[in-house]
């Protein structure tokens, strides 16, 4: 982070009355953003290599469920002792990176021979595992690849018992009360930030589509057999238009702006005309979601990120086949027009309350 940033955070911190004294100078220089996703890239790279080593020079090891855990274990508390390794180097943290992925990934493969063929106990032990991973392991990247493969796990051991598309909707409501919550989050922020991000990752990866094929995110059973399989795809639904409308009032509270005013009433109405959309097309509100926290936190990934996953769902989406070309169309020309009305009405009305922005979000760097 930039001093200026770093100073303006601090005075903000010391208005909420949660630091005291000077800003306290930083011993160590953050990488940015765009190295740390490459770190991690390499990581998942050398955690291959480092896995297929393990499962070339000892066998055994990939044959044995318990063999599997205990190495894993092993591994994992190697990469925890070299995380807190005082002297962070890139070459630590990548190594460190590699290590810690190789034992998460046995971890994974000794619980999938433990429970081999009961779907639902493979993946709930899996989140529970990725959980208490998250929590324990202090990297920023490895906290992030956790609370993703977390969810992930969380979502399939759900599809697994017919309840689809309900890790999208907890997702979402973790994702809004974590970002939210930030100032009082502030000591835990080596936490909350990478899971935070991870969240978001997670959302964007169910609903929108933009690195995963269609078939793992809208999976739904095509022979129901209850209602919880007939209807959790639409409670899902549900849950995600009450987390959304959520977020719109604490932000609209932030502003002083009343829900019961014209403001409040106009806003409240572009929020119930694009959860409409998303009825047709889901990912739209999840798109939205990570672009508007994004903004209020003042954080440009997440803004970053919520701009590609709308351009890449409404990409995706135009190709396909749940409905024809002339509905797509015409919903897409829509949502365009609604979002151009939508800035003529801000620039005409309201141009200096929603402009400058909101909440006392920590400026990325």
């Amino acid at each position: 982070m930039k001093a200026l940033a770093r100073q303006a955070l601090w005075q903000k911190l010391q208005a909420g009355g949660l630091v005291e004294g000077n800003l306290p100078r930083g011993n160590e220089i953050d990488s940015p953003w765009y190295i740390r996703v490459m770190l991690g890239f390499a990581g998942w790279i050398g955690s291959l290599f480092l896995l297929g080593f393990v499962g070339a020079g000892f066998a055994f090891v990939m044959k044995s469920a318990l063999a599997a855990l205990v190495v894993g274990v092993c591994i994992s508390g190697g990469a925890f002792a070299l995380f807190r390794f005082k002297r962070e180097t890139d070459f630590i943290t990548q190594f460190s990176l590699a290590v810690g992925l190789a034992g998460q990934m046995l971890l994974i493969f000794g619980l999938s021979k433990l429970f081999d063929g009961q779907d639902s106990t493979l993946f709930g032990a899996a989140f529970v595992v990725e959980v208490i991973l998250t929590v324990l392991m202090p990297n920023f990247i490895y906290r992030v690849m956790s609370s993703m493969a977390a969810m992930l796990a969380l979502s399939l051991s759900l599809n697994s018992l017919g309840v689809f598309g309900i890790a999208t909707a907890v997702t979402a409501a973790a994702f809004a009360w974590i970002w939210l919550q930030e100032t009082r989050l502030v000591k835990f922020s080596a936490l909350y930030r990478p899971v935070g991000y991870g969240l978001a990752l997670s959302l964007l990866l169910y609903r929108v589509n933009i690195l995963w094929g269609r078939g793992l995110w809208w999976h739904r059973s095509r022979h129901a057999v209850n209602w919880i399989e007939i209807y959790s795809p639409w409670l899902s639904l549900a849950l995600v238009a009450v987390t959304f409308f959520a977020v719109v009032f604490i932000l609209l509270k932030r502003m002083d702006i009343a829900a019961a005013s014209r403001t409040g009433s106009t806003v409240f109405a572009g929020a119930t005309l694009v959860m409409a959309a998303s009825v047709v097309a889901p990912g739209i509100a999840p798109a939205l979601l990570v672009l508007i926290v994004g903004f209020a936190v003042c954080s440009r990934v997440m803004i970053g990120l919520g701009l590609l996953a709308m351009g890449g769902f409404l990409s995706n989406y135009y190709y396909m086949m749940q409905s024809t070309l002339l509905t797509k169309s015409m919903l897409l020309f829509g949502l365009g027009a609604l979002l151009l009305v939508s800035r003529l009405l801000i620039n005409r009305f309201w141009p200096s309350r929603f402009f400058p922005p909101i909440g006392g979000g920590q400026v990325d760097a």
